[in-house]
């Protein structure tokens, strides 16, 4: 018992070691192609490591975004227990989904490469993880906003569709920002205006009663 007590450390080290550099370098690039010999330059690990812990490069990546939605849907499912409207909930849900794109600029494509290309126990495993839990707090805070009489009836589905995709493609699309924005990156100020922006397009659509120009 004290051997392996003493170990644990060292293995926690690694797979932390091993999910940061894998999250660096799909960070730096608008795939998700990154190879065994890129993670272990990157960390400086040997590459068999990915193979004693995950299995596979496969089995990395599914932990990678394991260890994501954790924290984002732990987060999300508090706040859809908060006693507050659901237009608060909605905005503060937007501006979430931004930080962790902000964070983690690649998971959106890693979500989606996982689902489509991966087998079928990962495939269903990130369902599990991501989308049913999204779907769920969508259902949710639609059926608040409508019974409030703040939201029109909406399809969460679709509303899961526009929220993430609009919040996601600034970040899928980070080549564009010197064409787009006169930006050679991302910076914390715009993160928060675009946050607004996103903000401001959903809630012309979701709110019963939209604001109206003076």
């Amino acid at each position: 018992m004290a051997g392996a007590k003493a170990a644990d450390p060292e293995r926690r080290d690694s797979r932390t070691i091993l999910f940061d550099a894998t999250a660096a370098l799909l960070s730096e690039r608008s795939t998700i192609e990154v190879s065994l010999s890129e993670i272990a330059q990157r960390s400086g690990l040997n590459s068999a490591l990915i193979k004693y812990y995950f299995g596979s490069k496969e089995g990395l990546l599914l932990a990678l975004l394991e260890r994501v939605a954790e924290r984002a849907m732990a987060d999300l499912a508090h706040l859809v227990g908060l006693d507050i409207p659901a237009e608060q909930k909605l905005r503060i849900h937007i501006g979430g989904i931004i930080n962790t794109y902000y964070r983690s600029p690649y998971v959106n494509r890693l979500i989606n490469y996982m689902i489509v290309r991966s087998d079928k126990a990962s495939s269903e495993r990130v369902a599990q993880i991501f989308v049913e839990p999204m779907i769920a707090a969508y259902r949710a805070i639609v059926d608040q906003g409508v019974a409030e009489g703040a939201f029109r009836p909406l399809d969460p589905g679709m509303l899961y569709y526009s929220v993430v995709g609009a919040c996601e493609h600034i970040f899928y699309a980070s080549y564009s920002l010197p064409t787009t924005l006169g930006l050679s990156e991302l910076t914390e100020e715009v993160r928060q205006q675009y946050a607004r922006h996103v903000s401001d397009l959903v809630f012309h659509g979701v709110l019963a009663h939209p604001a109206r120009e003076a």
